[in-house]
């Protein structure tokens, strides 16, 4: 913008995006100088920034254009280079381009080509799928650039003129097949759901042989990862139209395999479908062996209230499971689902939650592990504990201390305890895992191997990477077993509230609950057995028979108090040892 013109002096003073106050002579300036128009996107975001902004966030195919009218052809990279951070923030760019994108490819008078370094551009007159624009999609010969160009046909919801045209579509979208093949699955699945929306599947094109093979392990694991996002829901939708039972199996298999968009996309797909039951079950079953992948954790944190339904615990109950998950090393699209969950636990609000239904000696482990944590550095990790601190001061010395020297004694870690009968389930789970599992998936690679050129063996790569989280899982269940000790819960004083003892509340409608607080790992609902990790146990912990306490409810929280507090009874004492 020009902000001041000196014909005295004979200059220009500038203001570009990158240098305010840049001096230019005037007979310079008006050679190199611009004068843009009123409806330039220059001009309209100078004039109303606030208006631009909305426009941004609600049309954002009409930003695009208008920079595309404004600078002429641009790549998407170009696009973004231009309208962030004037219109549209780093972290808002994707989801404005995806705006953008879904409405432009409707747009007749845009040409949005499919590599992202090929520039979009405004045409003069509206595409017709005439026969000369099936003549070029015949002569292309790169793969991604024929799925773009069916795929546009099939947005535009455009007639196929004749028998000839669609054969052009099924010999092209069958060169993608041939091409792509295994090494590529995610444009072998586009190609053959391209196939299916545009009937091209007659003779050239076996879509329903496409789709069973799609639905092998290592192909689906690899195809859906590699997937755009938008594509994973479609495509899963896909494969149930030819053999729903068969892939509602799949899922459920590879259902702690997932990255993070299957993951969404599959669980939507298994309760839509009446599976509901069997997902609660895998969740809880994670979560009861501490088995739990970053997927999972970040999938249950984000839906609390599936969380609650399926009894998978509180983020109280959780929060430990988090921060030592938070702690392994990730790559990839792992470490972006790591890095997500990290930024909702350093939210106060999370950490508000998380806490409230914590006992004095699991909120000083908790910034125990955020202080040992590698997953933050030491100023993030200083703004994690500052929140801390602020909604519970009390903490202040507690961490003050633990960020000094360690000379002082550090407190006795308190024990861990489960029954007899769930220590015994996870012994036999560990020997499954190294008799069974480990065994059997060797063999599986040894298989996988023998098949040949292990670049493109999906297979291999599929039987590898179960390797790799069945040594996890026997380093996990190891780990658990040797930090957790059994007991019978023998001797359990009934003074107080504590593992090993039934408490009876009465609520103020005279309505009456009866637990038995047991250890970690134990969870019986037809007995009223809960863990002492849960939240209801941790509030009535140490409390005493004739204490009014207030305890998680339905609704929230409600008031009550305690009644009795009891020795185990027989049926408890027997299911203690798993008779």
């Amino acid at each position: 913008m020009v902000r001041h013109v000196d014909i005295f002096y004979g200059r220009v003073d500038i203001d570009f995006d990158r240098k305010p106050g840049h001096q230019m002579s005037l007979a310079y300036a008006a050679e190199a100088l611009q004068l843009l128009d009123d409806e330039h996107l220059l001009v309209r975001i100078h004039r109303d920034r606030a208006a631009m902004a909305k426009m941004a966030q609600d049309d954002a195919g009409q930003v695009v254009r208008m920079a595309l009218q404004s600078f002429g052809p641009m790549n998407v990279a170009q696009l973004q280079e231009l309208l962030s951070p004037r219109l549209v923030s780093a972290d808002d760019w994707k989801r404005f381009w995806d705006a953008a994108r879904k409405v432009l490819k409707k747009d007749h008078l845009v040409e949005i080509p499919s590599k992202r370094t090929d520039p979009l551009r405004l045409l003069s007159k509206k595409k017709a799928y005439d026969r000369e624009w099936f003549a070029m999609l015949a002569q292309e010969r790169d793969m991604a650039s024929v799925l773009s160009l069916v795929d546009e046909l099939v947005e535009n919801k455009t007639s196929i003129p004749d028998d000839e045209c669609r054969r052009i579509i099924g010999e092209r979208l069958a060169f993608v097949i041939k091409g792509a093949g295994h090494r590529t699955p995610a444009l072998t699945a586009q190609a053959y759901m391209a196939a299916r929306e545009v009937g091209a599947d007659a003779g050239l094109v076996n879509v329903a042989a496409g789709a069973a093979e799609l639905m092998g392990d290592g192909l689906f694991l690899e195809t859906t990862r590699t997937l755009p996002a938008r594509l994973v829901g479609p495509f899963i939708l896909f494969l149930s139209a030819y053999d729903a039972a068969r892939l509602s199996e799949l899922l459920m298999r590879l259902l702690r395999r997932l990255g993070m968009t299957a993951l969404n996309e599959a669980v939507a797909y298994l309760l839509a479908n009446g599976r509901e039951e069997a997902v609660a079950a895998a969740f809880r079953e994670a979560v009861t062996a501490q088995e739990i992948e970053v997927e999972f954790l970040y999938w249950i944190v984000r839906n609390p209230e599936k969380r609650d339904a399926w009894g998978l615990g509180t983020l109280s109950s959780l929060m430990r499971l988090i921060l030592l998950d938070l702690a392994r090393s990730y790559s990839g699209d792992r470490l972006k689902v790591k890095n997500m969950l990290r930024s909702r636990v350093e939210h106060v609000d999370f950490l508000r939650e998380a806490m409230a239904g914590m006992t004095d000696l699991q909120r000083e482990e908790v910034i125990q592990l955020v202080r040992e944590s590698s997953a933050w550095s030491a100023l993030d990790r200083q703004s994690v504990l500052g929140h801390i601190v602020k909604l519970y001061p009390e903490l202040e010395a507690v961490v003050a201390s633990r960020a000094g020297s360690s000379a002082a004694p550090a407190a006795p870690a308190r024990a861990r305890l489960t029954s007899q009968r769930s220590y015994t389930e996870r012994q036999k789970l560990l020997e499954k895992v190294v008799t069974v599992d480990i065994p059997q998936n060797s063999k599986e690679i040894a298989i996988a191997r023998s098949y040949g050129d292990l670049s493109e063996n999906h297979e291999f790569k599929a039987a590898k990477e179960m390797q790799g989280i069945l040594l996890k899982r026997r380093g996990d269940l190891e780990e658990m077993l040797h930090a957790v000790k059994p007991t019978d819960f023998a001797g359990a004083s009934t003074e107080a509230v504590g593992p090993g003892t039934g408490v009876v509340l009465e609520y103020k409608d005279g309505r009456r609950e009866r637990y038995h607080i047991l250890g970690e790992w134990d969870q019986d609902a037809a007995l009223g057995i809960i863990s002492s990790e849960t939240r209801m146990a941790q509030v009535l912990a140490g409390r005493r028979a004739g204490d009014e306490v207030r305890v998680p409810a339905e609704t929230g929280e409600a008031d009550c108090r305690i009644a009795e507090v009891t020795p185990l009874p027989e049926e408890v004492r027997k299911w203690v040892a798993g008779e």
